[in-house]
């Protein structure tokens, strides 16, 4: 006698086999949610105390991370002399952002998050000698660079042509591609709706040589950006080479650091 079929076109039997097929998926996801769970408990056993573990992707070929903001906070750890570990992979926070901490146990995402929690948690000030007035002018110019500077350096990088983005990332050239392809789908969606994305070339460029011009005017007492940037790069960053090679090279890159 012949299997019944329903509208699908599909056997009782076939059924059978299509619903143990995902039955089985969807245990094998859970196993491997919990055994990720159980590897990170493990993990972050390790961690010592009173001191910032930093989560974020791994170095870069000619900057130690391919993102501002990662470097942000790494930059921060070493300027406030708090004891630090990175630990370098492509997992990102519980919102779904690089880079994020944990200290103490406690996690804590976004990179002016973790330096406002560091801040109130071990009494850090490195703005106390600025006026309220000061305080105020360095906040605007914080959300320039970060809320607009970099939706510029985005589209940069991710709207047009990908030779020079590929061309930094630190990755093999398989992991490469598909990375760049993963990430250029996302960004340029982000792009679009946070707005930078609806410009032309043309008119982005215009907007960023306007951002560095306010910042070079605002850092006034050094001749222009490019030497302020260096001066921050020789004074907490000796070891940026060291960051940027690879083991062969005399470098660190892509070693586990602990």
């Amino acid at each position: 006698m012949a299997s019944s079929s329903n509208f699908f076109g599909l056997t009782e039997c076939n059924l059978l086999c299509v619903g143990g097929l995902v039955a089985g998926l969807a245990l094998a996801a859970v196993a491997f949610k919990r055994y990720q769970k159980y590897k990170d408990d493990q993990r972050r056993q390790t961690y010592p105390k009173d001191t910032v573990v930093l989560h974020q992707i791994g170095r870069g070929k000619y900057i130690p991370s391919i993102s501002p903001f990662p470097l942000k906070l790494e930059t921060y750890l070493r300027m406030a002399k708090i004891p630090y570990i990175n630990e370098h992979s492509r997992t990102f926070s519980s919102k779904g952002k690089t880079p994020w901490m944990t200290y103490n146990g406690e996690d804590v995402d976004d990179s002016q998050m973790c330096i406002d929690f560091l801040n109130k948690k071990l009494g850090v000030d490195m703005n106390k000698h600025l006026s309220l007035e000061q305080k105020s002018i360095g906040h605007a110019f914080r959300i320039l660079v970060e809320d607009h500077l970099y939706w510029t350096m985005a589209y940069v990088a991710y709207a047009g042509d990908l030779t020079a983005t590929r061309s930094v990332m630190p990755y093999d050239p398989l992991t490469n591609m598909f990375l760049v392809r993963a990430w250029t789908k996302v960004i340029r969606k982000q792009l679009w709706c946070q707005g930078m994305g609806r410009h032309t070339v043309e008119q982005v460029n215009h907007l960023i040589k306007s951002d560095l011009m306010a910042l070079s005017v605002f850092l006034e007492e050094f001749p222009n950006l490019k030497d302020y940037i260096y001066r921050v790069r020789e004074t907490f960053w000796p070891d940026w080479n060291e960051c940027i090679l690879e083991p062969e090279q005399g470098g660190t890159r892509g070693k586990k650091e602990k």
